[in-house]
């Protein structure tokens, strides 16, 4: 007996089919993650029940992430945050793709699993990124505990008061859908998951 790991539920509401969207740079988003990813991601359109929401929440979080070159911190850094804050809040979706992601990044697959498991016991973080994980932990579960002397600790290693608030904002929105992606039970698509080939 062979048993499917395809998802047949994307989310608790109604998930509208690519053809009924009606937003323009909607249908074209999803249109580019399927020309350049092979796929549409389940948490976009789980999303997609309300196409204005999803394309502001875009016009923040992919930016926020790096997408389009953004300046700033790293691509891995934004990645090992994102990773980070999703394993901490066990968002089955987020947990799942960021640290395909972050393996992809690193060329190493299990160094973005083991991430998203645990960063204190992943030797390969630099100095930046354990600091960077550990201020996303911070900002996702306690944010009131953060001291001068964390964000002291973090100039010391080179980064200056900009990218320190996009390591705060990409904690603190990562946090945000990953409660979406848990309240809408969004699973992980099957192409984020296993060892790639």
């Amino acid at each position: 007996m062979t048993t499917s790991t395809t998802a047949t539920r994307i989310s608790r509401l109604r998930v509208p089919d690519l053809d009924e969207l009606s937003d323009g740079p909607v249908r074209d988003f999803f249109a580019g993650q399927q020309r350049d990813e092979g796929l549409t991601s389940n948490w976009f359109r789980a999303l997609s029940l309300n196409e204005d929401d999803l394309a502001r929440l875009n016009g923040y979080l992919l930016p926020l992430l790096g997408v389009g070159g953004r300046q700033g911190l790293s691509i891995r850094e934004r990645e090992v945050i994102a990773t980070v804050v999703s394993g901490e809040n066990r968002c089955a979706y987020c947990h799942t793709n960021h640290a395909n992601k972050l393996g992809k990044v690193a060329r190493d697959w299990s160094f973005g699993q083991r991430v998203a498991i645990d960063h204190h016991q992943v030797a390969e973080l630099t100095d930046r990124e354990r600091a960077l994980a550990d201020l996303a932990v911070a900002v996702n579960g306690n944010p009131q505990s953060i001291r001068d002397e964390d964000i002291e600790r973090l100039r010391d290693l080179g980064l200056d008061d900009s990218e320190i608030l996009e390591g705060i904002s990409i904690a603190a929105f990562i946090g945000a859908t990953n409660r979406i992606g848990i309240a809408l039970s969004v699973p992980p698509n099957p192409e984020y998951t296993g060892v790639p080939k």
